[in-house]
């Protein structure tokens, strides 16, 4: 899947990413929220990203009904083995998470959590991915920003999977 953030940049989201987040959705009243880390490289020749991995919860992640928080170092040493196998090709990208709704919306968590991530970012830009139960979206985070940039919102049935 392509998702296009501006008129020169592009994003690629590829289906196991896709494939992994809808089967970690929030399906039922009791399912707790889950998430990871997204893992992807940038295309040097024309500035598009290739989001390619995604680590998934974790033993020592905090998940709840209306929370997750990542916890386990396992989502860093997932990430360090990618970067290291591939001469430091692929970069974190951001986090993603689900949501006990239809349709996702970030929560004050979300944002804080967001702004924190990005004052020790040194690109100054991050994707969030929230996956709801009937959609999910698409977030930009760019570092300084008061408020993230929503790029799209795609019906899960909108796509194959």
């Amino acid at each position: 899947m392509i998702v296009t953030e501006s008129k020169n940049r592009k994003i690629k989201i590829c289906d196991q990413i896709l494939e992994e987040i809808y089967s970690q959705i929030q399906k039922n009243d009791y399912d707790p929220e889950k998430g990871g880390i997204i893992v992807g490289r940038e295309n040097l020749n024309n500035e598009n990203i290739i989001l390619e991995y995604i680590s998934k919860p974790l033993k020592n992640d905090i998940c709840t009904r209306t929370r997750y928080t990542r916890k386990d170092e396992g989502h860093l040493k997932y990430f360090e083995k990618l970067y290291n196998e591939n001469n430091g090709v692929y970069a974190y990208w951001g986090e993603w998470h689900t949501h006990p709704e239809d349709i996702p919306h970030y929560s004050i968590i979300d944002l804080k959590n967001w702004k924190r991530i990005g004052k020790e970012d040194p690109k100054g830009v991050q994707y969030h991915i929230i996956a709801g139960r009937k959609a999910f979206s698409i977030w930009r985070m760019q570092k300084g920003k008061l408020c993230p940039k929503k790029i799209c919102e795609v019906k899960w049935n909108e796509i194959n999977l």
